[in-house]
């Protein structure tokens, strides 16, 4: 273990030198059926053998495999090497005979009562060539091992690889070579495969065997090797794994395999996606470049979590310039300098603006509209974090009401051809201040579309407005996934406002992907609805997390146990329900995609509108109790009017 790789390979060779005349006298002893002892001539021969092997061996690689890493590869370099070899070995044996000897000599030495070189030794010699040369390997691979396993008492982990396709095989092997772990068998679902050994690994039955199992082994982790499973599959069977007191574990999906973003081997927690089970719907390649191919597009909260998924998205549809306007610093490097490395490494001609400042800047938002041209605008900046701006009223007023007025009338003024604004399941009859700000914005972007409408008709170009609403995504900051995630790695306790707090769910990549086909539909200021699907029950979604996780919930009977988690309820925030809606209303239709809805609602007028924006602005300093009051009643006022 300690020599130099160098040392190694000498010592190897010297070995094989060895062992390459070791072959040939036990295939000459085999052959004849005694001892066999060389004959002056078959010296010679005996000598000639290692000078032809190592060339060979050379030409197939054999030094240059890690011994302690040999695989099947490796072995199979071997068989070819040794079959040349003896092939050669006889040729030039033959060769060398005929050279010393006429034939009236030469017959005899095959077929007389000396016979130097029988006809089956070079059959022979090769097998005795494998089980020398490959034998060898094997025995210094197994040495090599040992000590390393028998070093460690007990394994860290004890696994259950579930799968016994390619991707569990793959699993397997490189499991092998890991001290840290017991691999304790495959489970399978194809009982057929039951008894069966993959890998020196047993297939030990079903998903029923896995409590089993538990039963006896502890702690026991699960790794799904079933890369290609469907995402329902996959509920059904972390339900059935649920209170099992198993951890699990995935491989990659295969598009994420196929798309390099992972390796085979890359094992992941359980992705809260495939506990929704939502299936990815096909995009409508026609609506995603309507509003972006060819064109000069703006992302307003460039930086964020949807805005920085719009921008991802959006320069892969081929606009013409992609501008990005965000206030925090470090969000507009990280966003601007993974789209230009993006384009970098695709050789995309798309030039990537970074603007640095915020929506509430009226003169900025219109110099940079008119400075590149802006045709389309995706107004994702808001502050969304709804405890903090219970706290920070004014701020939420000031960046996401004003800061929506002052894009989307830069926008109608500028002639700007699309607007969309991105929009919240808690602006429905909203209860709390960022609920009520958003709300608003949707008023202000109604009102102004509503106001302007003759005047489109008029003109050539003019602006069109979208709304687009949808609930939350997993991942973005503020999340409750993140926070449930970090509670059980700590020991908890899981906090959950209340036990029948619902919510919807959608990924970021889906929520924008969406975002882009909706605002493709819209006309005269729509408002679209994202299917977000059936409402999740937080309490249901923290009991899985823990469950395959491997942990325990503390109940009656396990109370004195340290290692189960409690969940603790906090009761509702300031401003929070327990349900969230998408719809103002009942005036709901479907349109073109499957994923998206149009909300049929009536507007507030531009007058009722202009009223609230005076009012918020005129009592910006009567205290935060003055504004939020204030902020609701307007907000519902519009909700009323739209119902």
């Amino acid at each position: 273990m300690t020599l130099s790789r160098s040392k190694k390979r000498t010592l190897m060779i010297l070995t094989d030198i060895f062992l390459v005349t070791l072959s040939l006298w036990l295939a000459y002893t085999l052959r004849l059926g005694v001892w066999f002892w060389p004959s002056q001539i078959q010296i010679w021969i005996l000598i000639l053998t290692p000078v032809l092997a190592l060339p060979v061996f050379f030409y197939f690689e054999l030094y240059q495999e890690v011994i302690r890493y040999i695989g099947h590869r490796g072995m199979l370099a071997i068989v070819w090497a040794t079959g040349v070899l003896a092939l050669l070995w006889f040729l030039t044996t033959t060769a060398f005979l005929f050279l010393y000897f006429d034939i009236e000599t030469l017959f005899p030495l095959y077929f007389g009562p000396e016979i130097i070189f029988p006809r089956s030794v070079p059959v022979i010699f090769w097998m005795t060539l494998i089980l020398t040369i490959g034998g060898s390997r094997q025995v210094v691979r197994w040495i090599l091992i040992m000590p390393s396993v028998s070093s460690i008492p007990r394994a860290k982990k004890n696994i259950l690889i579930y799968g016994a396709g390619s991707a569990g095989i793959e699993l397997a092997s490189s499991l092998a070579q890991n001290t840290e772990i017991n691999v304790l068998g495959i489970i399978d679902d194809d009982k057929t495969l039951k008894g069966h050994v993959v890998q020196n690994l047993k297939v030990l039955g079903d998903r029923a065997e896995i409590e089993k199992i538990r039963a006896k082994v502890s702690p026991l982790e699960i790794l799904l090797a079933m890369p290609s499973m469907q995402r329902k599959q996959r509920k059904e069977l972390f339900k059935h794994l649920e209170g099992k007191k198993v951890a699990v574990k995935t491989m990659p999906s295969l598009n994420d395999i196929a798309s390099g973003g992972a390796n085979l081997h890359d094992l992941q927690e359980i992705d809260i996606i495939d506990l929704l089970a939502r299936e990815e719907v096909i995009p409508n390649q026609k609506l995603l470049t309507v509003c972006i191919s060819g064109k000069n597009v703006m992302i307003t909260g460039a930086g964020g979590s949807i805005g920085s998924e719009l921008c991802r998205q959006i320069l892969k549809l081929n606009p013409l310039c992609i501008v990005l306007l965000e206030q925090t610093e470090h969000n507009l490097y990280s966003i601007n300098l993974e789209l230009t490395n993006f384009c970098e490494l695709t050789n995309c001609n798309i030039n990537v603006i970074p603007i640095l400042g915020s929506v509430t800047n009226k003169k900025l938002v219109e110099e940079v509209i008119k400075d590149f041209d802006v045709e389309t605008i995706y107004h994702a900046a808001a502050y969304k974090h709804v405890a903090l701006l219970e706290n920070n009223i004014w701020e939420g007023v000031h960046n996401n009401v004003f800061g929506t007025y002052h894009v989307a009338r830069a926008a109608l003024e500028l002639n700007v051809k699309n607007f969309i604004l991105i929009s919240t399941d808690k602006a429905v009859r909203p209860s709390s201040v960022m609920g009520a700000t958003k709300r608003i914005a949707e008023l202000i972007i109604q009102g102004l579309s509503e106001k302007h409408v003759n005047e489109r008709k008029e003109q050539e170009k003019f602006t069109s407005f979208v709304i687009v609403r949808f609930g939350n995504v997993l991942g973005s900051s503020g999340s409750v996934i993140p926070l449930f995630k970090k509670q059980i790695a700590t020991g908890g306790p899981i906090t959950i406002t209340h036990p029948e707090a619902t919510r919807y769910f959608m990924t970021i990549p889906e929520a924008s992907q969406l975002v882009i086909q909706a605002s493709s539909m819209g006309e005269e200021c729509d408002v679209f609805m994202l299917n977000m699907g059936e409402p999740v029950s937080i309490l249901k979604l923290a009991k899985q997390m823990v469950y395959l996780s491997g942990k325990m919930l503390k109940t009656n009977d396990n109370r004195e146990d340290n290692s189960c988690l409690k969940i603790q309820y906090t009761g509702l925030q300031k401003g929070e329900k327990i349900h969230e809606e998408l719809f103002i209303g009942e005036n709901v239709t479907s349109t073109e995609h499957p994923m998206v809805m149009k909300a049929h609602e009536d507007f507030c007028s531009w007058s009722e509108v202009e009223k609230i924006l005076v009012k918020l602005e005129s009592n910006q300093n009567k205290g935060n109790k003055k504004i939020r009051q204030l902020l609701l009643s307007s907000a519902m006022r519009g909700s009323e009017n739209s119902a």
